[in-house]
C-alpha cells in the first residue's frame, strides 16, 4: 500500500509559492500539507508527483509504475471523513468533491507527465466527500488558517499533556487551550487563548513583552523578539525570527521579520527577510475588494476579498522602511528597495522598486546571497536548490 500526493491544476494558481515547491510543501496551521497527511494516515508519504524541474528535490521517482497506490490531490487537506473514505476504497474506486476527483486507488498505474491523472481514468465507483478545505489560490492559505489551526490543535494535542512554561510574571489565559512543547522559558509574556488555541513548538524563544492571541502556532526554534504582537490566525514556521505586529499571516520556515512594522493577511515563503520598518497594507483606503496579479493571464483580476496583504516567494527581501500596497505579489529572489510604493506585482529576481522595476539581479548574485543567508542557519545551498532557481531564472515563467 503506497500513498502518493500529486500536484493538480492548482499548482499554477499558487504561484509564486509553488515556483519553488510542490503544493504538498505549502505550510498552514501547524504543518505543511504533506506533514499533515502523514500524521492523519499514520505513515510516510511514499512519493510526490510534481513538475519535472522540482522532482529531483522533492520526488524519489525510483519507479514510474506504482502498485496498489492511493493517489491524493495535494491541494486538499485531510480530515477524518476524507481519510476514512480513502482507507475504504477498493482498487479502481475514487473520491470526488464538487464533481472533481481528488483521490483514487489503483492496482497498477504508469505515470507520465502527459497524463492528467484524475481525468483519463474510468472508475468503478466514486464516493463524494461532503466537507473539505481546498487550497486553490494563494489567499486560501491565510483565509483558512484560523480554522486549520483550530483543527490541528484538536487533532495533534489530543491525549497529550502540555509542558509548563518556565519563567516569571507570565500570563496564560484559558490555559486548557494552550499547548507548549518542551524547552520553553519566558519572562513577562502574555498568551491569550480566549479566541482560539495556541501551540508553541520545541525550543521557541519568547522574549520579554511578547504577546500572542490565538489561534496561533509558533514553530520549532523560532524567536519572538521583545514586544512582538501576534494576533489570531497566524502561523510562524520553524526557525523564524519575528517582531512587530502580525495578524492572520502564514510565514514559512527560515524567514525573518525581526523588526517593527505591520504584516497582515499575508503569506511569506522560505528565506524571506523584511527589513526594519517594512509595513504591508491589508486594506484599501476605500474599503473595496482587491485586484490580484494573475500569472496565467498576466494581468490583475478582481477578487471577492477585502483584506489582503502580500504574497512573497522564497528568497525575496525588502529593505528598510519598504511600504507595500494592499494585495502585492512578490516573486522569487527579489530585492526590493528605493523610494515610493513598489509595484503590486514584483517579478522574480527583480532589483529595486518602482523606479527600477525592469532591472534583474544577475544570477550569480542570487546564488551568492542564498549561500550566505542559508549558511548563517547551517543549511547548505545545494545544487538541487540552485538548479530550481536557475530554471526559473532562465524560463521566465512569469512573462
Amino acid at each position: 500500500m503506497n500513498f502518493i500526493l500529486y500536484d493538480g491544476i492548482e499548482w499554477r494558481n499558487l504561484f509564486p509559492l509553488t515556483f519553488t515547491r510542490p503544493v504538498s510543501e505549502i505550510r498552514l496551521g501547524f504543518f505543511t500539507i504533506k506533514e499533515r497527511w502523514e500524521k492523519y494516515i499514520g505513515k510516510k508519504i511514499d512519493d510526490v508527483i510534481t513538475q519535472p524541474f522540482l522532482s529531483k528535490k522533492y520526488s524519489s521517482y525510483q519507479k514510474k509504475i506504482f502498485k496498489d497506490v492511493f493517489f491524493i490531490n495535494s491541494s486538499y487537506l485531510p480530515n477524518e471523513e476524507f481519510v476514512s473514505l480513502i482507507f475504504s476504497l477498493e482498487r479502481n474506486e475514487a473520491i470526488s468533491f464538487h464533481g472533481e476527483v481528488i483521490a483514487f486507488r489503483k492496482k497498477k498505474f504508469y505515470f507520465s507527465y502527459e497524463n492528467k491523472i484524475s481525468n483519463k481514468i474510468e472508475y468503478q465507483k466514486i464516493y463524494e466527500v461532503k466537507k473539505i478545505i481546498h487550497i486553490k489560490n494563494t489567499w486560501d492559505i491565510f483565509i483558512h488558517n484560523k480554522i486549520v489551526l483550530e483543527n490541528d490543535f484538536l487533532f495533534y494535542t489530543k491525549n497529550r499533556k502540555s509542558y509548563p512554561l518556565l519563567g516569571n510574571n507570565n500570563v496564560l489565559l484559558y490555559k486548557e487551550r494552550i499547548f507548549l512543547e518542551e524547552k520553553l522559558e519566558a519572562h513577562n509574556v502574555v498568551l491569550n487563548a480566549k479566541y482560539g488555541p495556541i501551540y508553541i513548538d520545541k525550543g521557541v524563544t519568547l522574549m520579554e513583552g511578547a504577546i500572542i492571541r490565538g489561534p496561533a502556532c509558533i514553530g520549532k526554534r523560532s524567536t519572538l523578539n521583545i514586544g512582538c504582537k501576534i494576533y489570531g490566525g497566524t502561523t510562524i514556521g520553524p526557525f523564524c525570527k519575528i517582531n512587530g505586529e502580525i495578524e492572520n499571516t502564514v510565514i514559512f520556515s527560515y524567514s525573518n521579520k525581526s523588526h517593527d512594522g505591520f504584516l497582515g493577511n499575508s503569506v511569506l515563503g522560505e528565506w524571506c527577510n523584511l527589513g526594519a520598518g517594512t509595513n504591508v497594507s491589508n486594506l484599501r483606503n476605500d474599503y473595496s475588494k482587491v485586484t490580484v496579479w494573475n500569472y496565467e493571464i498576466k494581468d490583475f483580476v478582481l477578487t471577492n476579498i477585502q483584506f489582503f496583504g502580500m504574497i512573497m516567494g522564497d528568497h525575496s527581501k525588502s529593505a528598510i522602511n519598504t511600504q507595500f500596497n494592499t494585495a502585492t505579489i512578490v516573486g522569487v529572489g527579489a530585492s526590493i528597495f528605493g523610494f515610493g510604493f513598489p509595484p503590486r506585482h514584483i517579478p522574480s529576481f527583480s532589483l529595486g522598486g518602482i523606479q527600477n522595476n525592469d532591472r534583474k539581479i544577475p544570477f550569480h548574485r542570487i546564488c551568492k546571497t542564498a549561500h550566505i543567508v542559508m549558511n548563517r542557519r547551517d543549511i547548505h545551498f545545494s545544487v538541487l536548490e540552485k538548479n530550481i532557481l536557475k530554471y526559473l531564472y532562465q524560463e521566465n515563467l512569469e512573462f
